[in-house]
């Protein structure tokens, strides 16, 4: 199976995104969260995304129905996609570990099988390996931007001893740091006097605002926590500051996929 041949079938099972990478792009990263550690003969990360809805966010925009956000986003079919494609992998000879997004907090829980091995559980950086397998880049909200979909994807990967063509790092550039997620979240959670960076696997570094958990945590405007991780980043897509992101990045054509209308009215003018 080529890198071709793997993508279409990615997309033909449901990926509305397919990006590979090399698994040395990954040796800046510990073990406790590098894929060799959960899987020793990974050559290659093949990352998909699934689309979230874009009118799944309306009812959190209108202020009218927050549940329609859960329904918009892809849990079990990218889980079905991502299953139907190892099966696809394996039958080919390969093997294929599926992986799924874990909050950071699973770190550290268990004890080491062997003074060799990192503890239990070893967790990727997903937002990471899109970038490195060419899919988006981390903007200054401190999520993944695709030039398709900006903010509304949900990721999963693949890692397989297949040695497949890899894609070049992400090398454009979406969020133009307009700070429109940082003035949109009543908490002020987004610092963006206080930049944090992380290093890429092309020598260059991602930038974001820094994120005050305890702030984050106590918005009203459409967060969802993780219910057993209590410290952990909430899913920000459905706040004030996602919804405004996706606002801005649309209202400046900034994004590939286009919609019939506008997702947020222009607020109206004075005397209308």
């Amino acid at each position: 199976m080529t890198s071709e041949q793997l993508k279409q079938t990615a997309k033909d099972l449901g990926a509305d995104l397919v990006g590979i990478a090399p698994v040395e792009r990954f040796d800046l990263f510990a073990p406790e969260a590098h894929p060799r550690s959960v899987q020793p003969h990974t050559r290659s990360v093949i990352v998909l995304g699934f689309a979230i809805a874009r009118g799944a966010l309306q009812g959190v925009e209108q202020g009218t129905a927050g549940y329609t956000l859960g329904s918009g986003i892809p849990s079990a079919h990218s889980i079905e996609s991502t299953y139907q494609l190892c099966r696809r992998i394996e039958n080919e000879g390969w093997e294929a570990t599926p992986m799924f997004r874990q909050s950071g907090e699973m770190r550290g829980q268990g004890v080491r099988v062997s003074p060799d091995k990192p503890e239990p559980n070893v967790v990727l950086e997903f937002d990471f390996a899109a970038h490195a397998a060419g899919l988006g880049e981390i903007g200054r909200g401190k999520w993944l931007l695709t030039p398709e979909f900006g903010p509304r994807q949900m990721l999963t990967m693949i890692l397989t001893d297949a040695e497949l063509e890899a894609d070049e790092p992400f090398a454009g550039h979406i969020c133009d740091d307009c700070g429109a997620c940082a003035a949109a979240c009543p908490a002020g959670a987004l610092d963006t006097q206080n930049l944090h960076y992380a290093e890429l696997c092309n020598g260059e570094d991602a930038c974001w605002y820094s994120l005050h958990i305890e702030s984050c945590r106590i918005c009203k405007t459409g967060i969802s926590s993780l219910p057993y991780f209590g410290g952990s980043e909430p899913f920000r897509l459905g706040a004030a500051c996602g919804r405004a992101c996706v606002a801005h990045l649309e209202d400046n054509g900034m994004l590939t996929r286009k919609f019939a209308s506008p997702f947020r009215e222009a607020p109206a003018q004075e005397g209308e």
